[in-house]
């Protein structure tokens, strides 16, 4: 009975990780929804392998829009980014 309740809560959890969630952008509407859509594709095809997922979103976003992306997916950590934008002298 302890292993089926185990495989219950597994499958909970994997329903709640099943949407993207964007807390804030400043990318276009465009960038983001694009974005988006190539993250659930990430994840979707690589689902036991995290860092394929980030190897192709990075690879993806570097060929759209520049090599400046940086890409982290997992769980258990934290981490803080901070953005100067261009043109602002200190």
């Amino acid at each position: 009975m302890g292993e089926t309740e185990g495989r219950k809560e597994e499958a909970d959890y994997k329903r709640l990780q099943t949407f993207p969630l964007v807390r804030h952008s400043d990318m276009p509407e465009e960038m983001r929804v694009e974005t988006m859509e190539l993250c659930v594709t990430a994840c979707e095809k690589f689902s036991n392998n995290n860092e394929s997922a980030a190897k192709m979103i990075k690879e993806t976003m570097d060929k759209k829009f520049g090599s400046s992306w940086h890409v982290v997916i997992g769980e258990g950590f934290g981490f803080e980014i901070t953005h100067e934008p261009p043109g602002r002298d200190l």
